[in-house]
């Protein structure tokens, strides 16, 4: 995807019938208390664990259980949208970090004296739909 690693490219294959899309996803990563908390503000998705590692599997499955669900209901582009990513042409973007902080739980993190780490993950999903 190289320079426009921030874009969907959404592709067509038509001896299977299937569509690709690929986009990239980020993540942050934090100490909470004693958990740790994998939080997604461009998606609106948290989850949590006992360690690092744990907080970042738990979040790959609900981020999984997420697309599926929008997948079988047909709501993936519609509910995209509702969280600011934009689908233009054979590309879906996602909401800039601008719009991103105006989700109060990013907001707080980045003006806070947290610790994080930025996680900024390929992801992939072949669907008829």
């Amino acid at each position: 995807m190289g320079k426009n690693k921030n874009k969907v490219r959404v592709t067509s294959e038509a001896s299977t019938g299937l569509k690709e899309y690929r986009f990239y996803v980020e993540l942050y990563v934090f100490k909470d208390g004693g958990y740790y908390v994998a939080y997604c503000p461009s998606l609106d998705i948290t989850d949590t664990g006992n360690t690092y590692h744990e907080a970042v599997a738990n979040f790959y499955t609900k981020f999984q259980i997420y697309i599926d669900w929008c997948l079988e209901h047909g709501t993936l582009f519609d509910d995209l949208k509702k969280h600011g990513w934009k689908k233009q042409k054979n590309e879906l973007q996602p909401p800039t970090f601008r719009q991103q902080m105006k989700a109060p739980q990013l907001s707080e993190l980045m003006n806070s004296t947290a610790s994080f780490e930025r996680i900024t993950t390929p992801m992939h999903i072949a669907t008829t739909v």
